[in-house]
């Protein structure tokens, strides 16, 4: 049945074709991952599982005025872009790797394209955007959510359902995590949170709801207070099972990388404020041997790994609490904010906490390029100018993409003294 605010007369016009499925050429990307394809009244139709350069045949499930959305049905022509899903567990239905049909080579350049695409409509910035690099794709998760089947055994869920598909030979997933994924057993329908230390070949579980998870090697730290070491760029970090740790430590590495190229001044830095700083990684990784680093994070495990992990660091700080109700003394001077804000963005709170800070460089940190570009308009109003993005790739395969931008007050490039 037809929905959204199409008037009568257009669903009698259109059953016909719908219940064939109409033929639709893909133009892009759009921000969540779906194809953009135009149909011949000249509506943008959505649908998921096309790759920009196909011809496919796709069923309208939701219409509107000015848009629709399809269910793929088949491709009729295959653009350069396409390939056959390499993994198996994909190829089973699992909806986790969207972007597994998609060469490895052109999925970066989509995600480029989605980054400038956004910047110029929701936030209006015309700026330099950088392609910036990839971890690779096979294996480089050492963390992974996964749900009980049926059977009590690890399972992803399948695309747009709740129904499950095994998670055994899961080629994103590292290969240390591969023995936990086969010998978990759990209640069916629980889900559990499974990460291992690439560096250390030590590992964490923990259950969010529900009965502890069963059948993991003994060696296996189980519950939300469990407590791993990663090693990264020879820092080592204390995670806490329940506490946000990148996609992998290659991510982790890319991404501090990134700020370290588009805030150098924070080599330098007196003083560095980590805005959702998590378990204070990403300053750890790019401040200073003499830098004082300030962390603000709300979450009560992260704080606890960031202390830490901050320990013997002289003056450094970790503020538990949000980042939109922090504030910096009025005596304390901040050089660079770094803040890497969940999907939402820091949304006018979180900048205005940023803004009070008055530092001279802002390194934003952003996965979702919508809410990036809305925030960098924001910053534009309280008078930071962003002057270039990079866009890097922590979760190959899927439609996930990460911008860190470059930031400066007053149109300074450089840190002042």
């Amino acid at each position: 049945m037809l929905r959204g605010n199409a008037s009568p007369d257009r669903h009698r016009a259109t059953v016909a074709v719908v219940a064939e499925g109409i033929e639709l050429d893909v133009e892009r990307f759009a921000a969540g991952g779906e194809a953009i394809c135009r149909a011949t009244d000249g509506r943008i139709v959505f649908v998921a599982g096309a790759v920009p350069g196909d011809r496919v045949r796709a069923e309208l499930v939701e219409e509107h005025d000015r848009w629709a959305r399809g269910t793929l049905i088949d491709v009729i022509s295959a653009g350069d872009d396409r390939i056959d899903a390499h993994c198996a567990v994909r190829t089973a239905g699992c909806g986790g790797c969207n972007w597994a049909e998609v060469t490895s080579a052109a999925q970066l350049t989509h995600k480029v394209a989605i980054v400038r695409d956004a910047l110029r409509r929701t936030g209006g910035v015309d700026v330099e955007v950088l392609s910036a690099g990839s971890v690779p794709a096979v294996g480089y998760r050492s963390g992974v959510r996964v749900v009980s089947d049926a059977n009590g055994r690890a399972a992803f869920r399948r695309a747009r359902s709740a129904a499950t598909v095994s998670a055994h030979g899961c080629l994103v997933a590292h290969p240390f995590l591969h023995p936990l994924l086969d010998a978990l057993r759990c209640a069916p329908g629980t889900e559990v949170a499974l990460r291992v230390s690439v560096s250390e070949q030590t590992s964490t579980a923990h259950s969010l709801g529900g009965a502890d998870p069963q059948g993991l090697p003994d060696e296996c730290r189980i519950g939300d207070r469990a407590v791993l070491h990663e090693v990264v760029d020879g820092v080592r970090l204390q995670v806490s099972a329940a506490s946000f740790f990148q996609s992998g430590p290659a991510a982790l590495a890319l991404l501090a990388a990134t700020i370290r190229d588009i805030a150098p001044e924070a080599a330098g830095a007196d003083h560095l404020v980590d805005a959702y700083g998590g378990i204070g990684a990403l300053s750890l990784l790019v401040a200073g041997s003499h830098t004082r680093i300030t962390v603000v994070e709300s979450s009560a495990a992260a704080c606890a790994d960031a202390r830490a992990n901050l320990d013997g660091r002289a003056n450094s700080t970790v503020v538990k609490g949000e980042v939109a109700r922090w504030r910096p003394r009025p005596d304390d001077r901040v050089d660079v904010v770094i803040a890497d804000p969940s999907r939402t963005g820091l949304g006018r709170p979180g900048v205005a906490a940023v803004v009070a800070a008055t530092p001279e460089v802002v390194a934003l940190v952003g996965c979702d390029p919508v809410a990036f570009a809305r925030d960098l308009a924001l910053l534009a109003a309280r008078g930071y100018r962003c002057e270039r993005v990079a866009v890097i790739d922590l979760f190959p395969d899927t439609h996930h993409v990460e911008c860190v931008g470059r930031l400066v007050r007053d149109g300074s490039g450089t840190l002042s003294r």
